[in-house]
């Protein structure tokens, strides 16, 4: 897993990987923070 630190809880964690169907989210696993977001196949990234 990749580390990254978190600019809402300001900590350095590992990210939380989702996937639900064609949809992968990586968030911060303490707050909750969404750093990406993406559809696979799509060809480009969301960032929320």
């Amino acid at each position: 897993m990749a580390r990254r630190s978190c600019p809402v809880c300001k900590q350095v964690v590992d990210e939380k990987l989702t996937r639900e169907g064609n949809v992968v989210t990586k968030s911060c696993p303490k707050c909750g923070k969404v750093f990406i977001s993406y559809e696979i196949g799509k060809g480009y990234l969301s960032a929320k």
